[in-house]
């Protein structure tokens, strides 16, 4: 077996294998195709290992070789990858071996001695299908990511639509009755209850949106003012048990009393609201929900952890998509604070967005049946850090 030669870089997407027991041929194509990436065998028993390793598009081969021919050649090229090109060449080639030659899935049947414009007119041919077949390629992934896009778009709209039409029905309701119960103070107290909780939801879906547009357009801006990091996790975890005292949780907070911080208090409790809301949703009711704060200069780390419903390996991988929920949209049930709750499905996105910003960094250990931990870490004191990425394991570094 003969090394292959590298030649400049115009040919580095051109790879063929020349396979002839006679020297004088394998030389005269490593000088013809100068232009390609050339590896030749002597004998087609050389050709299987160099299927894998070298990846031809062209396969050259020879008819008869002492202990392989070229129609075992075919036969072994094409059961690894019926997209390579398969041309025969023969000093003493029959009509029935190259029919037989075609029929297994060569491409083209040459006698020697050849033609020099013919054999370069059948390798551009096969170098044409290689080409067509590889745009094929490319354009049936352009349309998987297309109709993937779509999917997602109608998903947004759809999930849109349900999330801003139950707030606005509510409003509506009441406005209604308003008008026909203002004669009775209970009445329009709970009315008015009712609205502001409605608005309060609406308002909340709308500065969502608004600040996932602003993370996919822009950079997200990150403040940086002194503020008790302590402080803002108790009054963010007495909220979320106001918004859900009916799925009567057990809340577990452990951390100092007081830890000072210099960055954006606004965004850590974005942070903080999108995944305990997560938490009471995918723990069922009388569950526990645990808040740990710690802090390890230069950062400060607050993990959440519950013991719902957790998720798989695989959800875990895409948890921090855009609109992706555990649940199908088919069967969309808006609720912040129910069990199973539907929403948009941009909060995890949104908490790595913003924690990708603050140059922090988060992760989620979750199992099926066993609960989810969720951790994140910021800065105490916030500097400019380079731009964050989300890798595959769920964790942004």
């Amino acid at each position: 077996m003969e090394e292959f030669v590298a030649t400049p870089s115009v040919g580095l997407n051109r790879r063929v294998l020349v396979v002839d027991d006679e020297a004088e041929i394998r030389l005269f194509f490593k000088d013809f195709l100068s232009d390609c990436q050339v590896c030749t065998a002597a004998d087609g028993s050389e050709v299987a290992p160099l299927l894998a390793s070298f990846r031809p598009h062209l396969v050259i081969t020879d008819l008869r070789m002492p202990r392989q021919g070229g129609l075992a050649v075919i036969e072994l090229v094409k059961a690894h990858d019926p997209a390579i090109e398969v041309l025969m060449i023969t000093g003493y080639g029959r009509i029935e071996e190259a029919v037989e030659a075609m029929k297994l899935g060569a491409s083209d049947f040459i006698p020697k001695p050849f033609e020099v414009e013919q054999m370069h007119l059948a390798i551009e041919k096969c170098f044409e299908r290689v080409k067509l077949r590889q745009q094929n390629t490319a354009l049936q992934e352009a349309n998987r990511e297309l109709q993937r896009l779509t999917e997602l778009k109608e998903k947004f709209l759809r999930m849109t639509s349900h999330e801003l039409r139950g707030p606005l029905t509510i409003l509506q309701g009441y406005c209604d009755l308003l008008a026909v119960m203002a004669d009775s103070p209970d009445d329009v107290r709970e009315a008015r209850v009712a609205m502001q909780a409605a608005i309060s939801n609406l308002t909340t879906i709308v500065q969502n949106l608004t600040l996932l547009m602003t993370t996919t357009t822009d950079h997200l801006p990150i403040s940086c003012q002194p503020f008790d990091v302590a402080a803002l996790v108790r009054t963010t975890l007495e909220e979320i048990k106001v918004h859900a005292r009916h799925r009567q949780h057990q809340y577990h907070l452990a951390g100092p009393e007081h830890l000072p911080a210099v960055g954006d208090a606004l965004r850590v409790t974005q942070v903080l609201r999108e995944l305990l809301f997560n938490a009471v949703k995918f723990t069922p009711d009388h569950g526990n929900i645990h808040v740990r704060l710690t802090s390890d200069e230069p950062y400060f780390t607050i993990e959440i952890e519950d013991n719902g419903i957790g998720m798989a390996a695989h959800e875990v991988a895409v948890a921090f998509e855009s609109f992706y929920e555990v649940a199908s949209s088919q069967y969309h049930s808006t609720s912040r604070t129910n069990f199973k709750g539907g929403g948009l499905g941009i909060g995890l996105t949104l908490v790595r967005d913003v924690v990708t910003a603050y140059g922090g960094r988060v992760s989620i250990v979750s199992e099926p049946g066993k609960g989810t931990t969720v951790t994140v870490r910021f800065p105490r004191d916030k500097t400019p850090v380079a731009d964050l990425n989300l890798n595959q394991t769920g964790e942004t570094t």
